[in-house]
């Protein structure tokens, strides 16, 4: 079997059952392959080195990576052709203490994380999108951040220009202007952000706030009248301000530019996968930022849905404290 049947098959597979992450782990003398989706982590196979080099010297050569590195960490990209969909494959590899090479395989499937997205979820935040100033999303890899960024951005773009920058692109939006990030070609968010404003957009999508000099730059966008929608990590909304903090923005900046900070996941229910939010508007940051004023709307959601019956006692416990 060749290698490009062996990842046509491995990747069909995965899109059948619609898993998100495949992993490589290396052992002794074989990897052990593992696959997750929403709900849960498996094994796929224990195969021998000699496959698994032709698997992943195969996906690496698609995803446009240096097939003879094994050593450092390689991030590439590329389209696989699923039922007539374009499924966006994201590769990420390095080698460990022992030189042994490591991989994770990730698919995102744009209109099923759409799909996740209530339209009482977009009506939510559609009025803060119309808004000049900062939108920041929060929440774990995988709990649909970019998706719901992209559907407000297409909910807004039939009259407004919108620019996207990010680190890869992980959804083509035709309607969008698309910015890459490439530090070796001295395309960095903070330098894209520059580039963009030039261009005059209305709405500026940042893939991710990872430093300060990102985190001000985005922020001088939102003070300076543009709508900017980006990511952070926390693991609250109450944390993002701390995360703020850390990158020198003060509360006078937060409470000029910002509009909104919320926190997500998709919380496996009975029926399906949904995506829960916890947000933050202008009036709740400034009681947080003057009194330390805190709510319990996120173990609320999560009790209700408990005492509902929508959510098992496992998931109640995974999810209740973020």
């Amino acid at each position: 079997m060749t290698a490009e049947t062996m990842v046509n098959n491995l990747l069909t597979e995965a899109c059948i059952n619609k898993i998100s992450d495949i992993y490589f782990f290396p052992r002794n003398n074989f990897y052990h392959l593992e696959a997750r989706n929403s709900l849960q982590s498996y094994t796929v196979a224990d195969i021998t080195g000699e496959e698994t080099f032709a698997i992943m010297n195969y996906l690496k050569f698609n995803a446009g990576l240096d097939v003879s590195e094994r050593r450092r960490s390689q991030k590439g990209s590329f389209n696989f052709i699923f039922q007539n969909r374009n499924i966006f494959i994201r590769i990420s590899s390095v080698g460990d203490f022992k030189n042994r090479e490591s991989m994770v395989v990730r698919l995102i499937y744009p209109q099923e994380l759409g799909e996740t997205i209530d339209k009482d979820i977009l009506d939510r935040f559609l009025p803060l999108a119309r808004r000049k100033g900062m939108m920041l999303f929060s929440g774990p890899m995988g709990s649909g951040k970019t998706s719901l960024m992209y559907a407000l951005g297409r909910q807004l773009s039939w009259n407004k220009k919108i620019m996207c920058i990010e680190d890869p692109i992980e959804i083509a939006e035709e309607n969008f202007l698309q910015l890459q990030v490439n530090s070796e070609a001295g395309m960095t968010y903070e330098e894209l952000i520059k580039t963009s404003l030039r261009h005059r957009p209305e709405v500026l999508i940042i893939g991710e706030i990872r430093d300060s000099k990102t985190a001000k730059q985005a922020v001088q966008a939102a003070i300076c009248g543009y709508t900017v929608m980006t990511t952070i990590h926390g693991k609250s909304k109450y944390s993002i301000i701390q995360r703020l903090h850390q990158f020198g923005i003060d509360d006078t900046e937060i409470l000029n530019a910002v509009n909104c900070i919320s926190y997500q996941r998709l919380v496996p229910t009975i029926t399906k996968l949904q995506l829960f939010v916890d947000v933050m508007d202008s009036k709740d940051i400034t009681e947080f930022l003057d009194k330390n004023v805190k709510d319990d709307n996120w173990k609320n959601m999560i009790q209700e849905s408990f005492r509902a019956g929508r959510i098992n006692d496992e998931i109640y416990e995974e999810f209740i404290y973020g």
